[in-house]
């Protein structure tokens, strides 16, 4: 009897014609009972909205499973550490790149039997490249948050890279120097013909130089040597091999804060970076009267799409220019993150329906629909099978409260993806519009164009050098994590380690020495980096992960 009222139910459900608004459902349209977990992203995003999103409603009329979604408030640390000390996760969890401290902690389950029985599209899109998202107990705790998707790779944009403004490169008709020491002359002689921008005092470079994001500053000499982002070392081809090396303390660090040192005798340097956070570094860049940096495009995208349109060629372009005797790498190969991802924490209840969730979003199918919307309505196909989007559907993706509120993209864009610079199995098609080069293109604004012209080229990727395709066998070495609270981890941590504390100390002291004083204060700083403890095992660790990857992808000979 209970049988028959419950199914009577749920057929007057039906014919009533139930609204499958996300927040409301309770069945799937074929009748299958909805499941509600919650899931944790360690990501700056606006609260989910309590209606659903297309893309949540797709996955939860897929799946049976509905997320009440949760992101950090504050310091996403204070947040990580409440979670471990309290074992109080949520049913699904990406905490980025403090991953490694739940799964110290036992919070994660692993995955390998949920991948074998349940897993048919993360299993075809992870293919023979699986293993390099185990960990050293030989399981998988989390799926990847980016992996590529075969190994054909097409980019538009680049990744990293030196950035002067518009306005330098086109009032010196289009430069192309080569060597880093004649791009500063000719900034600094810039800055001194134009003192004043907008009002402001005219500062030839800054580095976003606080909080995690301090990378812009730490990793410079990697940018201004041309690798491609590797974070924390740098991996070079050396007798047949890849071979790891701390750049610390070597050649490459001495002459680029040495080039920083310069701008700054010049007065030039903009020394508030040193203590500014990071709305105010975007605010900095915002005022234009900057004139260069280096950093991830991702970054500063805000302040780039402002400077874009004001339309006062105050904007940003990447530029080929490095070290002498270094050549351009910077453009990154197909290359996965497995340090990030979301795992199914101890504490759910149905990991196999959890897990089916995750395993959706890994199609093909999820996929295009995730970057390009829906068929017909957000993106078209040419006789060719390429896809492209008209005006309209141009303006309506533009539409950044339809995109994210209704549509719901912004919440799926980093966790289960493909990597946007690989190709769909049609082999026509990008994964991401950006990189399919009849929109990149057709989108750009006329400023835009403008540079690329000048340049001879299309894109901004091919303003800057390819690097060898074989590091694709261990990229990027960014993504291996350090055991916590090992000897290494206490030198090496990427955010607070004693090696990061040494180089944050004296980092603004070679920038800010005074007349002749930047060889003692480079001698002291290496003296302090010296003295520190298991900096080699730290290398040797690096290399040791760098070759196991080499091997599970045999050298993508």
């Amino acid at each position: 009897m209970l049988k028959r009222v419950t199914l009577l139910t749920l057929l007057c459900l039906l014919a009533a014609g139930i609204i499958y608004a996300e927040g409301q459902m309770t069945y799937t349209k074929t009748g299958v009972r909805i499941k509600d977990f919650s899931i944790y992203l360690a990501r700056e995003r606006d609260n989910y909205p309590e209606q659903g999103t297309y893309l949540g409603k797709y996955l939860t009329e897929k799946t049976a499973a509905r997320m009440k979604w949760e992101f950090p408030v504050g310091d996403p640390k204070t947040k990580l550490g409440l979670m471990v000390s309290s074992s109080a996760y949520s049913d699904l969890v990406d905490c980025r790149n403090d991953n490694q401290a739940i799964y110290d902690a036992k919070g994660f389950i692993p995955l390998d039997d949920l991948i074998e029985k349940y897993g048919t599209n993360i299993k075809k899109w992870l293919g023979d490249k699986i293993d390099m998202c185990r960990k050293p107990d030989g399981h998988i705790y989390w799926i990847p948050a980016l992996f590529p998707y075969g190994d054909k790779i097409r980019r538009t944009q680049e990744d990293v890279a030196l950035y002067v403004q518009k306005r330098f490169l086109k009032d010196n008709n289009w430069p192309r120097p080569k060597d880093a020491n004649v791009l500063f002359d000719m900034l600094i002689a810039y800055a001194k013909k134009n003192p004043t921008t907008k009002g402001k005092k005219t500062y030839v470079w800054t580095a976003m130089s606080t909080t995690w994001r301090d990378f812009a500053l730490t990793n410079a000499p990697t940018v201004f040597t041309g690798h491609p982002n590797d974070g924390v070392a740098d991996v070079d081809w050396v007798n047949g091999k890849w071979k790891v090396s701390l750049y610390f303390t070597n050649k490459a660090a001495h002459d680029t804060y040495k080039l920083y040192n310069k701008a700054f005798l010049a007065g030039l340097y903009d020394t508030e970076s040193f203590v500014r956070d990071y709305d105010q570094y975007l605010a900095a860049l915002s005022a234009g009267n900057i004139l260069g940096l280096t950093d991830q495009r991702w970054q500063f995208e805000r302040p780039q799409a402002l400077l874009k349109k004001q339309n006062e060629d105050l904007w940003y372009v990447p530029v080929s220019v490095v070290l002498p005797g270094y050549k351009e790498e910077w453009n990154p190969p197909p290359g996965p993150q497995v340090s990030e991802g979301v795992g199914i924490s101890v504490n759910c209840k149905d990991p196999v329906t959890a897990f089916k969730w995750l395993d959706a979003q890994a199609s093909e199918e999820f996929q295009i629909l995730k970057w390009w919307g829906v068929k017909g309505e957000n993106f078209s196909v040419d006789k060719d099978g390429y896809y492209y989007r008209t005006p309209a559907q141009t303006a309506k993706w533009k539409d950044k409260n339809w995109r994210d509120k209704i549509f719901g993209q912004t919440y799926f864009t980093e966790i289960v993806c493909w990597d946007n610079g690989s190709i769909y199995s049609d082999g026509k098609n990008s994964v991401a519009p950006q990189n399919q080069p009849s929109i990149f293109y057709s989108e750009l604004t006329d400023s835009e164009k403008e540079v690329l012209n000048a340049y001879g080229v299309k894109t901004w990727a091919e303003l800057l050098g390819w690097p060898d395709v074989k590091r694709a066998s261990y990229f990027p070495l960014w993504t291996v994590k350090i055991p916590t609270g090992t000897d290494i981890d206490i030198v090496g941590n990427q955010t607070n380690g004693k090696a990061h504390e040494v180089r944050m100390r004296y980092t603004p002291l070679l920038i800010m020495a005074g007349p002749g004083k930047y060889e003692t204060v480079w001698k002291q700083f290496v003296a302090e980096m010296n003295k520190l403890r298991n900096l080699d095992k730290l290398q040797n660790f690096y290399q040791a992960e760098l070759n196991k990857r080499v091997k599970i992808t045999s050298g993508m000979k």
